[in-house]
């Protein structure tokens, strides 16, 4: 079938469990006067063989008569599709084959030669089943078995994908159970299809939409606790006023020269203009803050050129991701930094294309081919701490485009001791020249002969380079696809992307500040701060979901509410 019919997410979809069949059948048989919208819902991959059968006869029945035309109960349909299959399977080809033409061209498409043989096909599978002899006692049975409410592993299974936010919410609640990577992704695919169904009714958001949310944030944190990090502490730096004259003249180049930047006089101690930000520093590189997944840019293909001001025509589901991402961002900021996470707000995330033999134009997501030596917290002021994310692998996607750390290089010689002895060789030349000539010596022809640099260009970018790196220490980083580099956005940590030597690297670079946002800001906008579960959907559908066109002016305003708001979006009313 089309990817476009998978259900949750094609490949990467919900694992199809018992549980999520049954709670997808009894949802489908609620709203079965709508014939295409469960098709959507139900169908998925051909390769799952025993299921596509099972979903056939269901589908088949919707398409052929418009009702349900038997009904089973979802345990005996679950069994039954567990089962093998042999000649029946060709029985569900020539169900789904007829399916398939009557979601592509619409009602009153098949002849009645083709409803006839899809009833003949629909009544011989339903035979099938029967001869399997699978009992309603059977069914019954497990019935039973399920009102024990099973092992809470299964119950909170359950309530995430069927969306039942204050079930989850009361059996984490009592410690015995956590959110596993299954349930987690289970869980995160039940959101969207709320989202996508909600959207398709023009109905509100339910207030699970974020209570489930907040629940798949505090689990993606817990669960990246688990995964592989490497920290390396650093001294905090900031610019140092108070190195006279020499100082000040470094100061004004480092304004008009990139290439300056490390020549900036520096001392201990953080910046952290207007904010609240912690007395140490560090970078921390995750090689797997993202799964494979989660980062995949054929099931999140908007991932590539996201930004928060222009969502029309973005997906839900891609919507869902990046906030989710950038939520997992800061909630390690506030773990490694021992912050409040109120105190922490993005100040600006997008996705970012690094395209071989371009030059970037203009700031935030334009293209280039590398980024000069810089500070993000000298790039704004309310940059406090730093990450970024990358969405494609050095070695198989580009090549170059390393992440790198240029700090001083702590036994290099500092530049009055390079001075010197480029002074003490300079007069021990003179003094041998000089002497050669007072004892009528005839000069070498080496004396007298000056080097022209080789104009070639390799060569030019090798000094450039050679220039460049003199007297630093270089710490790179190569990018891997859901890796991730979370540091504090101080002078400790000027930083640059070497030149991308071929192919396109995409990373989705994210800031963010502790300075408070004062209440007259709240106070000003059109809807405050949310006071119930039903305000943050509210806002979740107004700032993030609603696939409205915007004039620019509009977007911005929204953007700015959204980050303000973010807190309040992304965590529960305990922690407002």
């Amino acid at each position: 079938m089309p990817k476009s019919q998978r259900v949750m997410g094609g490949d990467h979809a919900i694992p199809i469990e018992r549980k999520i069949f049954e709670a997808t059948l009894i949802k489908l048989w609620r709203q079965k006067s709508n014939i295409i919208a469960p098709l959507t819902q139900l169908t998925v991959p051909i390769q799952m063989r025993e299921l596509v059968t099972v979903s056939a006869i269901l589908l088949a029945s919707w398409i052929a008569k418009d009702v349900v035309a038997f009904a089973p109960s979802p345990r005996v349909l679950w069994k039954s599709s567990r089962l093998s299959m042999s000649a029946e399977t060709n029985e569900a080809k020539v169900c789904l084959e007829t399916l398939e033409k009557r979601i592509k061209e619409g009602p009153d498409s098949l002849s009645s030669s083709e409803v006839s043989d899809l009833k003949a096909a629909m009544l011989r599978i339903e035979d099938y089943v029967d001869v399997l002899k699978i009992q309603e006692d059977s069914a019954a049975a497990d019935d039973d078995d399920q009102s024990t409410g099973g092992s809470l592993e299964e119950q909170l299974y359950q309530a995430a994908t069927q969306m039942d936010g204050h079930a989850v919410t009361k059996l984490l609640e009592s410690g015995n159970v956590e959110m596993d990577d299954d349930t987690t992704n289970a869980a995160f695919w039940a959101v969207v299809n709320a989202v996508d169904t909600a959207e398709a009714a023009d109905q509100p958001l339910s207030e699970n939409v974020p209570i489930m949310l907040h629940h798949i944030f505090d689990a993606d944190h817990k669960l990246l606790l688990k995964r592989e990090k490497q920290t390396t502490n650093v001294t905090c730096m900031q610019p140092d006023d108070s190195v006279g004259v020499g100082g000040a003249a470094r100061r004004m180049n480092y304004i008009f020269d990139d290439s300056a930047h490390k020549d900036l006089p520096l001392k201990e101690g953080r910046c952290c203009e207007g904010g609240d930000c912690c007395d140490a520093c560090s970078r921390n590189f995750f090689p797997t803050f993202a799964l494979t997944p989660e980062s995949d840019l054929e099931t999140f293909p908007e991932l590539a050129s996201f930004t928060f001001n222009n969502l029309e025509k973005v997906s839900a589901k891609t919507i869902l991701q990046f906030v989710r991402l950038i939520e997992r961002v800061r909630r390690t900021i506030a773990h490694e930094y021992g912050l409040p996470l109120s105190t922490i707000l993005p100040l600006q995330a997008y996705s970012r294309k690094y395209v071989a033999g371009t030059t970037q134009k203009g700031g935030g997501g334009g293209e280039g081919d590398f980024v000069t030596l810089h500070t993000d917290e000298a790039t704004h002021s309310g940059y406090h701490y730093s990450c970024v994310l990358y969405l494609s692998t050095q070695g198989e996607d580009f090549e170059g485009g390393s992440f790198v750390f240029n700090d001083p290089d702590p036994d290099a010689q500092t530049e009055a001791e390079m001075e010197a002895q480029k002074s003490d060789e300079e007069n021990e030349a003179l003094k041998a020249l000089e002497q050669k000539i007072l004892n009528g010596e005839e000069l070498p022809e080496d004396d007298m002969v000056i080097e022209v640099a080789d104009e070639d260009e390799d060569a030019y970018i090798s000094l450039s380079d050679e220039i460049r790196k003199a007297g630093r220490k270089m710490t790179p980083f190569a990018p891997t696809r859901g890796a991730a580099a979370i540091f504090s956005s101080g002078w400790e940590n000027m930083h640059e992307v070497e030149k991308i030597t071929s192919g396109i690297r995409y990373a989705v670079p994210c800031f963010f500040t502790t300075c408070p946002v004062p209440q007259a800001h709240y106070d000003q906008m059109k809807v405050g701060k949310p006071k119930t579960d039903e305000d943050i959907a509210d806002d979740w559908l107004h700032l993030l979901l609603a696939h409205r066109k915007e004039e620019p002016m509009e977007s911005v305003g929204r953007v700015k509410e959204l980050l303000m708001k973010w807190h309040c979006l992304c965590s529960p009313l305990s922690m407002h």
